[in-house]
């Protein structure tokens, strides 16, 4: 975390954690039907199905793995994110391409540590959130680049 006292905490809500692990899951399911649907041989079929359940397990788990961990987000303003853990600990994290930051909506991917990577789905509301308006105002400049 740089020096910078400017920062906003953000506090992940558990429906939207919710949200992003079943969408996970149907979207396991419409994926593992397409392989099935495939106009190859069953070999291949095999071959795909058994990577697609190694992928998609792994993202699945990472996801439900920090869920399980993590609390609050801490962002400072040079980009550095910290994590709350359930033991009340900070722990250093970083920004991973593919976040994507609207005005009411954030999509965070988090490399937590040891390679472990997830998404946090976010939402606020600048005029009634002051850490998240200070969010809006660091991801202006972090997300630029």
């Amino acid at each position: 975390m740089s020096s910078n006292a400017y920062s906003a905490e953000l506090r992940p809500e558990p429906c939207l954690r919710r949200v992003v692990l079943v969408a996970g899951m149907v979207l396991f399911l419409a994926g593992s039907l397409l392989v099935l649907l495939l106009p190859i041989t069953f070999g291949f079929k095999a071959a795909l199905a058994i990577i697609w359940l190694i992928i998609c397990g792994y993202e699945w788990s990472s996801n439900w793995l920090a869920y399980a961990r993590g609390g609050i987000l801490r962002v400072d303003s040079g980009g550095g994110i910290e994590r709350k853990c359930r033991d009340g600990c900070w722990r250093a994290a970083k920004l991973a391409a593919g976040s994507v930051v609207t005005p009411r909506l954030a999509w965070l991917r988090i490399c937590a540590g040891r390679g472990h990577r997830y998404g946090e789905l976010l939402r606020g509301d600048a005029r009634e959130n002051v850490d998240w308006r200070r969010f809006q105002v660091i991801w202006r400049h972090i997300g630029a680049a």
